[in-house]
């Protein structure tokens, strides 16, 4: 067995991707390079996921970068994505050249719209690094759909990507089956294409609402092969101020549309009609 990992983060969005990374990366022997998400894979999806794929530097920037790489200097993080985006071989490359240094021993990438790449783009990345005899390991955290949804919303808005609404609720009905939306919360998806490419050992999936506590600290340290810091779950990594609230009934209509996500979660991890609040709208969560 390899004593080098790999770590295939799926997100998701707004469920704890950055606190994990962030956990994963300051445990001795860990390397997760350059970039906090590195966003490779789902340009391939196209649709809400286009706007990922970056435009080749002009043949000025590309000179400056590579001389840069060349002297050892730190390589422009768009130049970097760019080459991994259009070389797929580099991206491999890159993170195996972060394993071979002395002391290193897990890498990874933690990207959290990688939730909806499908079954074969999971399986060309696993097979990617086996051939170099690096384990490959996939985690995936996932949170009230109507929490995460109302949160993405506030995301675009204060990034500017959504306009503000004069009434967020009535914004919030607007978004919520969206495809921009729906690409990240149909973690029935998710789950499918994950058990269809990764050993039950080499799979890990948690609770966004169970993350931060000793108990999901300790799961996820015993997965990674990583000491439990039980003090960690106090520290909120990229963490966003709350969306405000919204009325029961909306909350029910998205659980309603969102409901196959609920059946498949619950029938993995059936806590979810305690920690998830929305879940009181289907009985059969």
């Amino acid at each position: 067995m390899s004593d080098k990992t790999f770590f295939l983060g799926l997100g998701g969005q707004k469920c704890g991707s950055s606190w994990i990374q962030a956990y994963l990366n300051r445990q001795q022997g860990a390397d997760f390079g350059r970039l906090g998400e590195y966003q490779i894979w789902e340009s391939d999806l196209g649709s809400v996921f286009a706007r990922y794929r970056l435009a080749a530097p002009s043949g000025f920037q590309m000179l400056r970068a590579e001389a840069k790489r060349r002297l050892g200097m730190t390589e422009p993080a768009d130049h970097l994505r760019w080459r991994m985006q259009h070389d797929r071989q580099q991206y491999f490359a890159y993170f195996e050249q972060l394993l071979n240094r002395p002391g290193v021993t897990m890498t990874g990438d933690i990207t959290p719209s990688y939730a909806a790449l499908p079954a074969p783009l999971l399986q060309k990345i696993k097979d990617g690094f086996e051939g170099p005899g690096i384990s490959v390991k996939c985690l995936f955290s996932m949170r009230d759909p109507v929490s995460r949804i109302r949160s993405h919303y506030r995301m675009d808005i204060d990034k500017g990507t959504a306009p503000e609404p004069a009434d967020f609720e009535a914004g919030l009905r607007g978004f919520y089956a969206s495809a921009e939306a729906a690409a990240r919360t149909r973690y029935d998806m998710t789950l499918e294409a994950m058990e269809t490419v990764f050993a039950p050992q080499d799979r890990f999936i948690c609770l966004f609402e169970e993350l931060f506590t000793h108990e999901g600290i300790a799961d996820l340290a015993a997965f990674a092969g990583v000491p439990a810091e039980a003090e960690a779950g106090g520290q909120k990594v990229n963490a966003r101020g709350s969306a405000g609230g919204i009325s029961d009934d909306l909350t029910a209509e998205i659980a309603r549309h969102y409901a196959p996500v609920y059946a498949a979660v619950a029938r993995r991890l059936p806590q979810i009609a305690r920690v998830w609040p929305s879940a009181r709208f289907l009985t059969s969560a």
